[in-house]
């Protein structure tokens, strides 16, 4: 597929975000663990709190903590081939049972070339082989209807 293809079906800008979910709901505390690790050993990340840069590192015990905090907004903020990526951890009254959600979101027109793509593609896969299962690409908040979709490709 050639890159004005790519562009326009999966990066079109249409004004809306695109999110980078789990293709389950079934985000365990332990795949958060893995998650967190991954990130930290892969990436320079930012940490938020109520919009403001935190000092500390994004270990899993942030992550804990900011799933049960009601009264603060966490994000966590990084880059991929010089695409800003958010992880969020608030998501208002949604209280951790064990299975929070996961979405990372970024803006379409920043991916405009196609290792920019290439990168993308190559995060979900990555992501997908540690944490065990299908990620995918969606518009913002149509997490049902899928752009693009990786599997593990271990098992």
């Amino acid at each position: 597929m050639n890159w004005n293809t790519i562009k326009e079906k999966l990066y079109n800008e249409d004004g809306a975000l695109r999110d980078i979910v789990a293709d389950t709901d079934k985000m365990t505390l332990e795949k958060w663990e893995l998650l967190c690790d991954f990130l930290q050993r892969s990436y320079d990340l930012r940490i938020f709190c109520d919009g403001e840069e935190m000092e500390e590192r994004f270990e899993y015990s942030l992550a804990k903590k900011a799933f049960f905090d009601k009264d603060h907004f966490y994000y966590v903020s990084f880059d991929v081939c010089r695409i800003t990526f958010h992880l969020y951890l608030s998501f208002g009254d949604q209280h951790l049972d064990g299975n929070q959600h996961l979405e990372f979101d970024f803006f379409p027109n920043e991916v405009d070339a196609l290792d920019k793509h290439n990168a993308i593609f190559d995060f979900m896969t990555q992501l997908s082989d540690v944490l065990q299962i299908s990620i995918k690409m969606t518009y913002e908040n149509c997490h049902d209807r899928y752009l693009l979709k990786v599997t593990p490709t271990t098992v």
